[in-house]
């Protein structure tokens, strides 16, 4: 009967060892698999990262494509602009410092041309 208890004691108690080895056998497959899933996320993760700086580097060079076309009409405007007050100055001048004015309708000559 002694014999008996020890061998049920010893049975349960390699029943105990062989559960947790299994236990841990499962533990490393697990772990395994959360790692794989844990680099799949990254691997998402950078894609979609480089996808969107993609698209913001390519609104930028369309931003400064655009930015460059705004500059050059903005100085075009400023030189007519600039053209146009030196017209109003020179008309001006003229009148203040040479004492010039339009002439009246009946101070033009108009003249035809034949062909």
């Amino acid at each position: 009967m002694h014999n008996e208890n020890e061998k049920v004691k010893s049975f349960k108690a390699y029943k105990r060892k062989k559960k947790n080895k299994n236990k841990r056998g499962i533990f490393k497959r697990k772990t395994g698999v959360l790692v794989i899933i844990l680099i799949a996320a990254i691997a998402v993760g950078n894609l979609c990262i480089y996808q969107v700086s993609s698209k913001l580097k390519y609104q930028i060079y369309y931003l400064e494509k655009d930015l460059k076309k705004q500059k050059n009409k903005l100085e075009t405007l400023q030189v007519e602009k600039l053209g146009k007050e030196n017209t109003n100055t020179l008309e001006e001048d003229a009148i203040e410092k040479l004492n010039m004015i339009y002439p009246t309708d009946s101070q033009k000559i108009y003249i035809s041309v034949d062909d």
